[in-house]
């Protein structure tokens, strides 16, 4: 099984885990290695195989490591990228790929039945695998360990990799659930603190930069709700089953990310300039991100 990155996709990849496991298959698994911690405690993961990007380079890199990997029965690409297409090529086994969709997402033809579980899931049926899976990250007791974690607490996902995806009013919406007698915590990486200008009440619990990957889903897993941007934490959520309120702004949920109705629901104006790109970026054409801004905290909180 191989899907390399990002952190979001890597953890909604985690769907074709406990069926392949049901029907009695073992599973190796192939990612890079910053996002393999996610897994570290997969019982229904026989091989975790992680490595370094720097380490695919090359042509010569990827050959000479899809050389060193065993013989399979099965190669389930769930990245359909060069790099993938490439190992599926040099390693031995029947290879089952993901159909991403991806010039269609790049050309902005949206597809509303499109859902990238769905997809993960569908070349699964060649193996007599079919039914309705969710992502799925296995915690224990020691993720816990040390964390102060409030009681009746809601999870805010501030950050996100480009503007077009940062919601700029989440300081408000933790004063708005702070005055309905909710605890607020703050989870991402330390590059989010840096590239969040907001200023949030004291009593807003921030562990941004602060905890490992499995300490962070610990704390998800333990939220009444997630409000996050279209990033990683809606996808961390979803895999310990929390309910997320996911907040759009220059991507769409079309694209195939957004949760299902029983996962969650999420906020999308449907603007005539959304989605301006597939990831999101730095830039508005408009100057204003009115993707976003027009999106009021009450909205967020009602």
């Amino acid at each position: 099984m191989i899907r390399f990155s990002s952190l979001g996709d890597v953890i909604l990849s985690s769907v074709v885990l406990q069926p392949l496991y049901e029907k009695g298959f073992e599973i190796d698994f192939l990612t890079f290695k910053p996002f393999s911690d996610v897994f570290s405690k997969d019982y229904r993961i026989k091989n975790l195989i992680a490595v370094e990007k720097k380490q695919m380079k090359s042509l010569t890199d990827i050959i000479k490591f899809s050389k060193n990997l065993k013989n399979y029965d099965y190669i389930l690409d769930l990245h359909s990228n060069l790099r993938s297409f490439l190992i599926s090529f040099f390693t031995k086994g029947k290879v089952l790929r993901y159909r991403k969709q991806s010039i269609k997402r790049r050309l902005k033809i949206l597809d509303p039945n499109f859902n990238v579980l769905k997809a993960y899931l569908e070349p699964l049926k060649e193996l007599g695998i079919e039914g309705d899976y969710r992502p799925k990250v296995i915690l224990d007791k020691d993720d816990f360990s040390g964390l102060n974690i409030p009681d009746n607490f809601v999870v805010i996902g501030a950050g996100a990799r480009y503007l077009t995806k940062m919601y700029p009013y989440y300081n408000k919406v933790s004063e708005i659930l702070l005055k309905e007698g909710l605890n607020v915590v703050l989870i991402g990486s330390k590059e989010d603190t840096e590239k969040d200008k907001s200023v949030y009440p004291d009593n807003v619990i921030d562990f941004r930069g602060k905890l490992s990957l499995r300490q962070s889903l610990a704390v998800i897993s333990k939220a009444k709700l997630v409000i996050s941007n279209d990033s990683a934490v809606s996808h961390m959520a979803r895999a310990t089953g929390v309910k997320v309120l996911t907040i759009y702004g220059g991507t769409h949920p079309f694209f195939g990310f957004a949760p299902l109705k029983d996962e969650g629901s999420y906020i999308f104006k449907g603007l005539d300039c959304q989605p301006c790109h597939l990831h999101g970026k730095d830039t508005c054409k408009y100057g204003d991100f009115r993707c976003l801004t027009s999106i009021s905290p009450v909205e967020i909180t009602q």
